[in-house]
């Protein structure tokens, strides 16, 4: 970890703070202990922020509102304390209205139908209706013309990064051509500054309607706060600090180290039957995705809560959770410092000078497929061969432990609003597909009931959805967990991955709110 000169003289009495045992090791059924922890000392938070952290902690009060810069000014102060960082100023998030909506609902019912009469059969390709006039090709020609890259095809069109040199020419192409478009963010710089900032408790959407009775979002001893976006310090000290909580039934297992040693630590939550299903939930595999990390923290807390409360529904607490809530610790703080917009790892390959791969492509199912890409310095970069990163590797050695009894595989990513399953590199039909198919609908009609989100369901091809190299798929194929899912939280593309704090427990709730409804399909 770097710590700027200014922090040295801090860190002896850092050091003499923060001496935790982890709690480490793999899963029992694996015939290996894993490592409990009762001892009862005081742990003080990770203070991986350095000195502002460990103040806030020393004279809270004094930290409870502090004055917040003008935001025109706060990409002012990251650059100050970041030389290299990256500045979006002028670039603007579109959607292009080409009506690329995901598979209707008739044709979803004729794949049912499809697969349940046994044509097509398994595995074969059910349909390919692209050609040349298609709206992928009139997409195709704005992208390679302006786009610096395409965020996400949605039910409401495609949502593609201007930058500000561009977007002059942009203009008058769309016009010339005929084009519908709208301009969901006119200024990237300033829709960066929004995630930045924290809800004031007074103005949190939730905490108004419920009159603050969330009592897992008041965590004595954590930073989080689930009004802001946190570093991953703040969220591997939540992580200790429910170990010391429910040592009872919460562990903390590494399994695995990143390229720039950080640890990857899954939490377990469990009630030590061995004949329970395990689930395993990731969040954050893309950097700049912030919201899932954030919502799957809070989802882990309330089930921490409920549970230790004794106000869990009982199919809840007949399964073993495993939950990762950075997939990608070293591309998420590199994008909370220098690029809001990095999505990849922080791998460096020699040759180009190039850094990052993007682990949603480094999977061995489908890699190399359309959609990656061989290129180390562009976003979709799949790595020199599959399973290439320590990410990557670390979650097949883990999920490989658990295939006797992995109940659901969910991977919590941004953005679309869109319950997704296996397959993604072409429409085929999985084996367990009717049960997919009915669990997503259950909870889509759930997430409605919940708060009026309004969310799709479907297999990531005919949802638009496709990733070569995808960790889902790979579970399916290698794994083959009774359910597998993506879960895209918000939104359509008003925000993009760059959506505001105050959405955080919304999204948390519906995260909360997908896991019960796999666990009763468990039962």
């Amino acid at each position: 970890m770097h710590i700027p000169p200014f922090q040295w003289a801090w860190l002896p009495l850092i050091m003499l703070m923060l001496m935790p045992k982890r709690a480490t090791g793999v899963d029992r059924r694996n015939h290996l202990d894993l490592a409990r922890t009762d001892n009862r000392l005081m742990r003080l938070p990770f203070f991986g922020g350095g000195v502002g952290h460990l103040l806030r902690y020393l004279h809270p009060l004094a930290m409870v509102n502090p004055p917040s810069p003008p935001r025109g000014r706060i990409n002012e102060l990251r650059s100050e304390l970041d030389p290299n960082y990256v500045s979006y100023r002028g670039a603007q998030l579109w959607k292009l209205n080409f009506n690329a909506t995901r598979g209707s609902s008739m044709e979803e019912d004729r794949e049912e139908e499809e697969a349940e009469s046994g044509e097509p059969e398994l595995g074969r390709r059910m349909d390919n209706d692209d050609d040349d006039s298609s709206p992928d090709a009139q997409f195709n020609e704005v992208v390679a013309l302006f786009g610096s890259e395409v965020w996400n095809i949605n039910q409401d069109g495609i949502d593609i990064l201007i930058e500000q040199r561009n977007v002059a020419d942009a203009r008058k192409f769309m016009e010339k051509v005929g084009f519908s478009y709208n301009i969901m963010i006119d200024d990237i710089e300033a829709a960066i500054d929004e995630t930045y900032v924290e809800v004031p408790a007074v103005d949190h959407p939730l905490d108004t309607v419920r009159n603050g009775s969330l009592p897992w979002m008041d965590i004595p001893g954590t930073l989080m706060s689930w009004r802001r976006y946190h570093d991953q310090a703040d969220i591997q000290q939540f992580m200790q600090t429910l170990l010391e909580k429910h040592s009872e039934m919460v562990e903390i297992i590494q399994i695995g180290v990143t390229r720039n040693k950080r640890p990857m630590e899954v939490i377990r939550v469990s009630n030590g039957n061995p004949d329970n299903w395990a689930v395993f939930v990731d969040a954050g595999m893309q950097a700049r995705d912030w919201l899932s990390p954030a919502a799957l923290t809070y989802a882990l807390s309330k089930l921490t809560h409920l549970w230790g409360q004794g106000q869990l529904e009982l199919g809840m607490r007949g399964i073993d959770w495993y939950v990762l809530p950075l997939a990608n610790p070293d591309g998420y703080q590199y994008s909370r410092q220098t690029d809001r917009l990095w999505t990849k790892n922080r791998a460096h390959d020699p040759a180009t000078g190039c850094y990052g791969v993007n682990l949603d492509r480094n999977f061995e199912y489908g890699w190399g497929g359309t959609g990656s890409t061989s290129s180390p310095c562009k976003n979709l970069y799949r790595g020199p061969k599959s399973f290439s990163e320590p990410e990557t590797r670390a979650l097949r050695s883990f999920l490989t432990g658990l295939r006797e009894y992995l109940g659901a595989y969910i991977s919590l990513g941004g953005y679309g609003q869109a319950i997704a399953y296996p397959w993604g590199d072409a429409d085929y039909v999985t084996e367990n597909q009717h049960d997919l198919k009915h669990v997503a609908r259950r909870a889509v009609l759930a997430l409605r009931r919940l708060n009026q989100a309004e969310y799709s369901s479907g297999t990531s091809y005919r949802q638009k959805l496709a990733r070569p190299g995808n960790s889902a798929d790979w579970v399916q194929d290698r794994v083959g967990g009774q359910l597998v899912y993506n879960m895209f939280l918000k939104d359509q593309g008003r925000y993009g991955y760059l959506m505001p704090p105050h959405y955080i427990v919304e999204s948390g709730e519906e995260v909360f709110e997908f896991l019960r409804i796999i666990a009763q399909q468990l039962q």
